[in-house]
């Protein structure tokens, strides 16, 4: 497309104050949706796994109202033995560098495109007694094509039949006056069934495709613990660092002072600083499912309430 067609039509697609821009960007994320869920389908095949279906309750143990997100912000040292009881109570799902924490939570969500010296770290965590004592559900995030198979966790045999890949799709605006009504557009479609199975709307960020999972799920309230979007430590870096985490501490380190890595939009449509917050919005207005945050440290706490601890 040329330079000038490319402009005129970006110019069109970004339109808010027409119904035809915002239907046909409903209709280039679907399409978009279903060009991934090919190549999902493609890696689970290739790599021997299941593909997971969004909208099914396989993964679940039980049927409770409320979803835990538990992401690697340091407010996540605050929760109390009675806290994790009230987790235990709902469904959990930790993301990313979650396994270096004791607390084993239903779901487990990995995403690398490399290999660091995390990837063997959380390979001996997913592998320890404690975690195979009750070993949690798996999910993949598709990988590209071919699958890059080193970059996977590798998993003992508890794991076999608990482990699925799924794939993602970022939303098309790019602007911000336009993603409260676009999300309120991508969240009926999710509830009515609509999207492909293997595939959830993203903004490059695990507790977003989560979120996204849990309102398919239709949990009315949803938990987000430890995203905290802010400029401190880790759950695993804060000082003073017990020996305990001493290790995910060298592995996976974070100087407290700059911004967290999903705050810029360098790599994603949006900053989750601003996304998180719309979604939130969006969600309980289009679908009733309302979002928390798990504490007050949390910089989202000025716009979501924070979670009311038993």
């Amino acid at each position: 497309m040329k330079p000038l067609l490319k402009r005129v039509a970006k110019r069109f697609l970004e339109g808010d104050s027409l119904v035809l821009p915002a239907v046909a960007r409903q209709m280039l994320f679907v399409r978009q949706c279903r060009r991934d869920a090919k190549l999902t389908g493609r890696v689970a095949t290739d790599l021997g796994l299941g593909l997971f279906e969004v909208s099914k309750s396989a993964v679940l143990p039980t049927s409770p109202s409320t979803l835990f997100i538990l992401a690697g912000g340091a407010s996540v040292n605050e929760l109390s033995s009675e806290n994790f009881n009230e987790i235990r109570k709902g469904v959990s799902v930790g993301i990313n560098f979650w396994p270096v924490h004791d607390f084993v939570p239903d779901i487990l969500t990995t995403e690398t495109d490399n290999v660091t010296l995390a990837s063997s770290f959380l390979n001996e965590r997913l592998a320890s007694p404690a975690v195979l004592q009750r070993p949690p559900t798996i999910l993949v995030l598709r990988t590209s094509w071919p699958p890059k198979r080193d970059v996977l966790p590798t998993l003992p045999s508890e794991y076999q039949g608990r482990t699925w890949v799924y794939g993602r799709a970022n939303l098309i605006t790019r602007q911000e006056a336009n993603l409260e009504g676009d999300l309120s557009r991508v969240l009926r479609l999710l509830k009515r069934k609509r999207l492909p199975d293997a595939i959830l709307p993203d903004n490059g960020s695990s507790v977003v495709r989560l979120t996204f999972w849990a309102i398919a799920q239709q949990f009315k309230r949803i938990v987000w613990v430890g995203v905290d979007q802010d400029s401190g430590h880790y759950f695993w870096t804060e000082p003073p660092v017990p020996a305990k985490y001493e290790n995910a501490a060298k592995v996976a380190p974070r100087v407290a002072g700059s911004p967290h890595s999903t705050s810029n939009s360098d790599h994603r449509p949006f900053s989750n600083d601003v996304f998180l917050r719309a979604l939130a919005k969006s969600a309980e207005t289009s679908t009733g499912s309302r979002i928390c945050v798990g504490s007050k440290r949390s910089s989202l706490s000025d716009s979501l309430p924070v979670f009311e601890w038993k």
